[in-house]
Formats: C-alpha cells, structure tokens, sequence
C-alpha cells in the first residue's frame, strides 16, 4: 500500500468539503531588491536597438534544478515606431500614437536568477549584424505573443523546447520546436482551428500529459466592439489542436483578461489573468494592467480569488515619475527554486496604450502559499473531501500566528473521529511551517486502503495545502 506523497491546495474547493469560520485569502509576495533586473536598452549604453519596446514582455522561464541556472525567453518589438523616434526625455511631452511595430522573442540567462546575461547569440540577423540574443522574429518565424514550454517528457529530443503563438501574417495559430531553445524549426500551422492569439499564448503539459494552452479571444463581431476573454485549447501532440473555447471572461471593458499563464500543483491548475482596465477614462487605474490569482479543478471552469484584488501589486505613481511597474504587470509561471516560487514579470511604468518602459522583475512566495484558508480568534474549521490513505507521514503548510493553533481530526464517512486520531489525539501545532507534521496517538499506517476525511481545527492560524501518501477517492 506504499504511495508517493501527494500534495493538494486547499483553494480547490473539490478537495474541501465543509468550511466554517474561515475565509479565503491571498498569500503576500516580496518584490526583489534587486528589481528592475534589466530593463530597455534601446536608449542604453552602448545600446541594443532591437529592444525598441518591451510593451508586454510576455516572460517565460524555466530553471534547471541540476544546475540552478535559469533561461528567460522575451517578448518584444525589435520595430516600434515611436519609441524608437522619441528619447526618453521628449516622451512625457508628446502623445503616443504607437506605429508600426515587429515583434521578437529574445533568450537570456542568469546563474542565480537575478542577474541576467542577454548573450550574443549570432542567429537572427537585425540591421547587418547577428551580434544580438534574437531567437525568433515575425519575419522569421511569425512569431507574436509567444509562450515557450521546455517538455522533458518528450522521447524526441528535437522537439524539448515547443513555441506556441499567433502568427499575424498567416494569420495562424503556429508552433515551433528547437533541442536547445535558441535554433527553432519552421513554424508549424496548427492543422485545424485558429484563435485571436494576441496575447501571451502559453502551454504546459499536465499531469495527464496532454497539453493545455490559453489563448485570446474577443467577445462580438469584431475586436473592437468587444471585449478580451481567455480561450482553452488541448492537444495530445502539439500540432493538432482543439477548437478554443472561452474558460474566462471579465466584468466588462474596465475588467478584461488581458492574458493568463496557467501552471498546476497536484491535481489543481492556477493561473495568473493580467486584469486590463479600460473601461473608465476617470478611474486611477485606467489603461492599467494587474495580475490576479485564478484556480481551476480541470483547467476548464476558472474562479479568480479575491477578484478585483492584485496578487502581483504595482508599484506606486505614475509616468514618468512613478514605480517602475505602476503601469502594468505581466507575470510568468513561477519556478520553484528551493522553497521559494519565483514569480518572474513584465513590469513596466506607464499606461498600456502610452509611452512607458519595460523590464524583467522579480516577486517571491514561500512554496504553495499563493492563497490560504485564515481563521481569526474564534475556531474555524476545514474539512477535506474523502482521501484514500496508503502508508507514509502527514504534513500541512501553514502560518501560526501569536496564540494560535492547529489540530486535525481523520473522520469517517459519518464524521466521527476514529480512535486515537481525534483532534484531542493530536499534537498541537503553534509554529509557522512549510511541513509541518500531523502527528497522532496511533501511527497511520493503519489506515492505509481506508476512504477518509482530515478535518482541521484551528485559530488565529492560516492552512495553504497539506501533503501525504493519499489518493482522491472521488477522482
């Protein structure tokens, strides 16, 4: 009966059956000291004029646990009209009417994730020189709004690295494959279907192992008479595509799903919907970008938490004098490094449809506390959905606060406590802890093939996941 440890979110409300006296709430990221860690340098010194415009930067990022190296591809316009003609000083005191722009996908590296290298990769040429960290253009490749998945589970070694994006010459939805992830195969249409896709499009593969992307799309006729929604998409083998369809759809014009990055723990999947605001022209956050918090059981019916509330904050101000993200944040996927998920974005300190400038920033959060259930000083309780239990330790991540304290019950299908695991069995936890263990007058092991519940009692504490050698009983 011996199982792997599993670890399972409690925002999911499928694993949680019964809540009282507790409410939901958003774990705190850090900002990064160190953040903006690189920005624009059309303007620098000595200057890369294929970064006219990060616009989005539409960040991907992988890490290499072996290594503890991370790799970084970009989005941006190596083309922007304007803002290749308008020196940042000139820009607070002209009008930004955008022009003609081209995008490209850029790579970049970093030993510790917070220094970057934007290395000379000597691939695609721009302006007469190959001297430039490009891996694909929209002359190249086609390549618009750009998601870059690194798939080791994929027996060719061709196709470890897969690029999926909107192709606005053909007009296309197209991917891409490359062994290393800087030379790239031709774009590869997709063989039936298509979306907007002007967005981040972006894929993973689950735990079912077939890929799960989001796309754009716009309700109405017409893009300009609607409004952004996220689209799903799936596919066994990354060529052949289902037809999208919207799993996400804002208030309104001050609250459209600009983009989501998807990523999955345990069984459930979380997404990062960048919330666009463009609704109300006398609204402070008018043409403004936030990134919120989403889950979902199948990566099908989304629930934003704490909707209308940033998980990622901007900054404070406004151009040209404010934060450097105060106008729009991006984010990536998060990477887990250690204990810590690492959550990449696309600051940036202006208005969307204005002059701003771009970088690459960096927010932290302790491992799987992206949301939790919170209890102030009266008692609250949780209780999960039946698990089947095999052999193997019990641990919950979860904040204590001043005077507080977790116990935990294993119920039956009735919700009675079984003998010796009672929440007067079990030893009190009063410490903040990413693991801490469930411990009981008898050993689990006996438990092992049974069908049932944890229920926890506690207070002035907060509950993020809790982990052991369970299956779902109703999945």
């Amino acid at each position: 009966m011996n199982q792997d440890l599993r670890t399972y979110l409690v925002i999911d409300d499928s694993l949680v059956s019964e809540r009282h006296n507790v409410h939901l709430e958003l774990g705190r990221v850090e900002k990064s000291n160190s953040n903006p860690l690189f920005v624009e340098e059309f303007f620098g010194d000595p200057p890369k004029r294929w970064e006219a415009r990060y616009d989005n930067l539409y960040p991907n990022v992988v890490y290499d646990q072996n290594k503890g190296s991370f790799k970084l591809w970009y989005n941006a316009f190596i083309r922007a009209g304007q803002s290749e003609e308008t020196p940042l000083d000139k820009r607070p005191h002209n009008a930004y009417h955008g022009g003609k722009t081209e995008d490209g996908v850029m790579y970049a590296s970093s030993e510790d994730g917070l220094t970057w290298v934007k290395p000379d990769l000597g691939l695609i040429e721009f302006d007469g020189s190959t001297a430039n960290n490009i891996v694909m253009t929209t002359g190249t490749h086609g390549a618009h709004g750009t998601g870059v998945l690194e798939d080791l589970l994929d027996p060719d070694a061709s196709r470890r690295f897969k690029a999926l994006f909107k192709n606005p010459v053909s007009r296309r939805m197209e991917v891409a494959f490359s062994a290393d992830g800087l030379q790239w195969s031709e774009s590869v249409p997709w063989a039936e279907y298509s979306a907007v896709g002007d967005t981040h499009n972006n894929a993973i593969r689950d735990a079912t192992g077939r890929y799960v992307a989001v796309t754009r799309g716009w309700t109405g006729d017409e893009v300009d008479n609607g409004i952004r929604t996220a689209m799903r998409t799936e596919s066994l083998d990354f060529v052949n595509w289902t037809d999208p369809e919207v799993i996400m759809q804002g208030r309104g014009l001050h609250d459209q799903i600009y983009s989501m990055p998807i990523f999955q723990i345990g069984p459930t999947y979380l997404g990062l919907p960048a919330i666009f605001h463009k609704g109300d022209p006398e609204a402070d956050d008018w043409d403004t970008v936030d990134t919120e918090l989403a889950w979902s059981q199948d990566s099908i019916d989304w629930n934003r938490i704490a909707e209308g509330e940033p998980f990622i904050p901007r900054g404070e101000g406004k151009y040209p004098n404010g934060a450097y993200d105060c106008g729009c944040v991006y984010a990536a996927a998060p990477v887990l490094v250690g204990d810590t998920h690492y959550l990449y974005y696309g600051g940036s300190n202006g208005q969307h449809n204005n002059f701003r400038e771009g970088n690459l920033s960096l927010a932290t959060i302790p491992r799987n506390r992206f949301a939790g259930y919170v209890a102030g000083g009266v008692d609250g309780q949780l209780t999960t959905t039946p698990l089947i239990w095999g052999v193997g330790g019990v641990t919950i991540n979860a904040i204590v606060g001043a005077g507080g304290v977790i116990r935990a019950a294993v119920i039956d299908e009735i919700g009675s406590e079984l003998e010796g695991f009672g929440f007067e069995d079990c030893e009190p936890i009063s410490q903040d802890s990413l693991e801490s263990p469930l411990l009981w007058q008898q050993n689990t092991a006996q438990l092992a093939g049974r069908s049932l519940s944890l229920k926890f009692e506690f207070r002035e504490a907060t509950i993020y996941d809790f982990t052991g050698p369970f299956d779902l009983a109703d999945h």
